[in-house]
């Protein structure tokens, strides 16, 4: 693969070690850029001749001697490919090579495919939703410990376990989604992820790293959202009704407590790897 000028590929520099690959969505582009459309398997076939030289003893009453010959030999070998393993890497090159990828978040467009570099951030809902009844409890006593009065202590505890309780209860409805953030030299991004598409198992990520990964991280995306512009005004229905009011407003709580902050951009990430250089 070549790589033009502005643009380097990894994929000659050093290996991708992944964690995250969306595979589905991966695969269409791959059926896109590739003559063949989406290749799950491959076949490869190789045959070796061989010749092998002999002598044939000749007995006979009248002649005798020796007669050189010839034995022709074939040997047939078919290999198997799981094209699967290969794709990503495969992918990320075409990509590359038709000029599909931006290499900066705050200069490409919403739609643009961007492969951009950092630190990155992984919160796991999942985790919060069982342990928030149990954090709640902890966070109320805590907040309320420099309280003297005992009385107005546990009134003041009281409030705080209920508020904490109502979050909870909200929290609880939640999907098992991924949340984290790309943060770069330019700008900071937010995203999801779907959990059945990670390569590495959420839970030992957050027992080894705590939020924040070590290291350097590659994310190949899918710009969605720009940061909000606090100037530009909504465009809404002229008359919205009574139910899309109400889900408005919920969702735009959601958004404010759970979503992407209103500062940062919005990207969908296809694959997330980190390098591993050559000695």
């Amino acid at each position: 693969m070549q790589s033009t000028v502005d643009q380097e590929s990894p994929s000659e520099e050093y290996l991708c070690d992944y964690v995250y690959i969306d595979n589905l969505r991966l695969s269409h582009y791959y059926a896109q850029l590739s003559k063949n459309g989406l290749v799950t398997n491959l076949k490869t076939t190789a045959k070796e001749i061989g010749k092998q030289g002999s002598d044939l003893q000749l007995k006979t009453p009248i002649i005798g001697g020796k007669v050189a010959g010839e034995r022709t030999t074939e040997e047939w070998q078919e290999i198997q490919i799981d094209s699967a393993f290969s794709r990503p890497q495969e992918t990320l090159d075409a990509l590359y090579n038709a000029g599909f990828i931006n290499s900066d978040i705050d200069s490409s467009r919403i739609g643009s495919l961007v492969l951009a570099k950092g630190a990155i951030s992984l919160f796991d809902i999942r985790l919060l939703r069982e342990l928030w009844p149990v954090m709640g409890e902890m966070l109320s006593t805590q907040e309320t410990l420099h309280i003297v009065n005992e009385a107005q202590r546990k009134k003041a505890k009281a409030a705080k376990k209920a508020e904490y309780d109502g979050i909870a209860a909200v929290v609880s409805k939640l999907p098992h989604s991924l949340q984290g953030s790309l943060a770069t030299d330019s700008c900071d991004s937010w995203f999801t992820l779907k959990p059945e598409c990670m390569l590495l198992n959420p839970e030992d990520l957050a027992f080894k790293h705590g939020s924040d990964l070590s290291g350097e991280w590659h994310v190949l995306a899918i710009l969605d959202a720009l940061p909000n512009d606090p100037t530009e005004v909504p465009s809404v229905p002229n008359i919205p009704t009574e139910m899309e009011e109400s889900m408005r407003a919920i969702l735009f709580g959601l958004k404010s407590i759970f979503g992407r902050p209103a500062d940062r951009f919005g990207i969908t990430p296809i694959m997330i790897f980190r390098t591993i250089k050559k000695s």
